[in-house]
């Protein structure tokens, strides 16, 4: 498993969720996560940034995926670009 040792923002896991009819607890069980954990992501809370692994994010946004528009698609990706370096 890849954490992110760069600062990953939360706030794009959390405007891809948005665009879901998914909650935050819905989303925790579609993650195998809590809603702590997902609400810590979304909030920017070191310690869930600090485990977030790359294969979550993965899967965070292959849950959404089919909701997301383009704008909201565009701007996670750019930054997971930029979280990554490539």
């Amino acid at each position: 498993m890849l954490n992110l040792k760069l600062r990953f923002d939360g706030s794009h896991l959390k405007a891809l969720r948005k665009t879901t009819p998914y909650s935050q607890e819905k989303m925790a069980e579609l993650l195998d996560l809590s809603r702590e954990t997902v609400s810590a992501i979304e909030n920017n809370k070191d310690h869930a940034i600090r485990n977030l692994s790359i294969e979550m994010v993965n899967k965070w946004q292959h849950v959404c995926e089919s909701h997301v528009d383009a704008n909201t698609k565009q701007s996670f990706v750019g930054h997971l670009r930029k979280v990554l370096g490539i």
